[in-house]
């Protein structure tokens, strides 16, 4: 079953019939997480922005270079 990481909302300290661990994630499937996501007391967690090559540079468009031919 496809897993997803959710973020538990302050306050909350049982999820899924478990413990909220102390990074307020748990990981769980559609099911287990539709009860809480439909109260609100877990929404799906962003995933984090990474840097990555030159593809994202300049706004998300990639760095034109223009080749030369140097010969005579």
């Amino acid at each position: 079953m496809d897993q997803k990481t959710y973020t538990v909302a302050d306050g909350v300290d049982w999820v899924n019939g478990k413990k909220v661990p102390d990074n307020r994630q748990v990981i769980l499937t559609k099911q287990e997480a539709l009860f809480d996501l439909s109260l609100g007391r877990i929404s799906l967690r962003k995933p984090e922005r990474t840097k990555s090559s030159k593809s994202t540079a300049n706004n998300g468009k990639a760095a034109d270079k223009k080749l030369t031919d140097d010969r005579d």
